[in-house]
């Protein structure tokens, strides 16, 4: 079994990163997602090649067998685990839920009682949800974590807000939150790991003094975007990988910005970057390269991939595709040319990376 893992992994890599001309086929085949359904707008992709999201007005999931209706009240489709449990919020009362081996969860009513909206973004594997909440007045939005019947509210770095845009399978939660600097109008952030009820301040790139987390692996690897100057400079942005405690900037394809947006358990990262002539595109990063999504896939005539948005441990991708300039988008799956079971990423060496606070 090792060894298989180890094989197919490395067939996958190596397939990926070689030169289009010396492939036989593209490495990524692109299936675009129904007209009508609206994908989850964070990581809506679970280790089946499954997509949350909504279909006339509730909760549904979508894959190669058509789109699913989930039985829920009118709902809007947002986080999924890889039992294809699904979070949410629900469109009469705007709060959060979660539907758990089929049972509808009031995630909301764990929330104090002065918060009036909720959203649950995010659900794993052990049935933890994440998500954010509105309070009625005196306070800005604050993420928070609900297990076991609880909720607990994502403390600031000093500021007004947190929100939260990842959680892992154990439990760890990354985002961002306002620190108390800049002004009120444009208040001042950084990228945080949120865990056993504190809140770290994962800092900037150069000197930048906004960042954002954007997503985390169960091996504690945290992507995101943060700026690389400070704020009368410049607002270019550059994408992120921290591990063993060091923010590691990633680069673009040759323009000004990106944004790392997600990353798997084999640390394969998916997200947007602008080439030389600014314009936006997906990518997907490994072995310390960053290579253009639209070279590695079999994208129809027309249409560009401009950002990547999810990436499972079976290395699918989820992503959004643009016809020309100004035209239609449209989100897509993209499923690789050597897909390997789930197990095949496997989590080997995931205890030798420690939490990143």
């Amino acid at each position: 079994m090792f060894f298989r893992k180890l094989l197919c992994a490395a067939a996958c890599v190596l397939l990926a990163s070689m030169p289009l001309a010396n492939a036989a086929a593209p490495r990524y085949t692109l299936t675009f997602v129904p007209n009508g359904f609206e994908a989850g707008p964070f990581h809506p992709l679970n280790d089946a090649g499954r997509i949350v999201g909504t279909y006339q007005g509730r909760v549904a999931i979508f894959d190669r067998g058509g789109i699913h209706p989930v039985n829920a009240p009118p709902s809007f489709g947002r986080g999924i685990n890889d039992r294809s449990d699904v979070s949410g919020v629900l469109t009469g009362s705007a709060t959060a839920f979660a539907i758990i081996g089929g049972r509808l969860i009031d995630v909301h009513a764990a929330l104090p009682t002065f918060y009036y909206t909720s959203d649950a973004e995010f659900i794993n594997n052990h049935g933890a949800v994440a998500g954010i909440a509105d309070p009625f007045a005196d306070e800005a939005v604050r993420g928070f974590l609900y297990r076991h019947g609880h909720a607990e509210l994502v403390p600031t770095l000093g500021g007004e807000f947190s929100f939260v845009a990842g959680l892992n399978n154990r439990d760890g939660v990354v985002g961002w939150a306002s620190t108390g600097g800049g002004s009120a109008s444009d208040p001042q952030y950084h990228a945080i790991f949120f865990k056993d009820g504190k809140t770290h301040d994962l800092g900037t790139l150069a000197s930048g003094q906004r960042s954002q987390a954007l997503d985390i692996n169960d091996r504690w690897q945290i992507v995101g975007a943060s700026r690389i100057a400070p704020d009368d400079a410049g607002d270019a942005e550059h994408p992120f990988l921290i591990q063993h405690g060091r923010m590691i900037d990633l680069g673009t394809l040759g323009g000004s910005s990106g944004r790392a947006i997600a990353i798997n358990n084999g640390g394969l990262i998916v997200g947007e970057a602008s080439r030389p002539d600014e314009t936006r595109t997906a990518f997907l990063y490994l072995g310390h390269k960053m290579l253009d999504l639209n070279q590695l896939t079999a994208v129809p005539s027309g249409w560009q991939l401009v950002t990547a948005e999810d990436i499972n441990n079976r290395a699918q991708i989820f992503a959004t595709a643009c016809y020309g300039i100004g035209g239609e988008c449209r989100p897509v799956r993209l499923d690789p040319a050597c897909p390997c079971r789930a197990a095949d990423f496997g989590q080997t060496g995931m205890e030798a990376l420690p939490n990143p606070e």
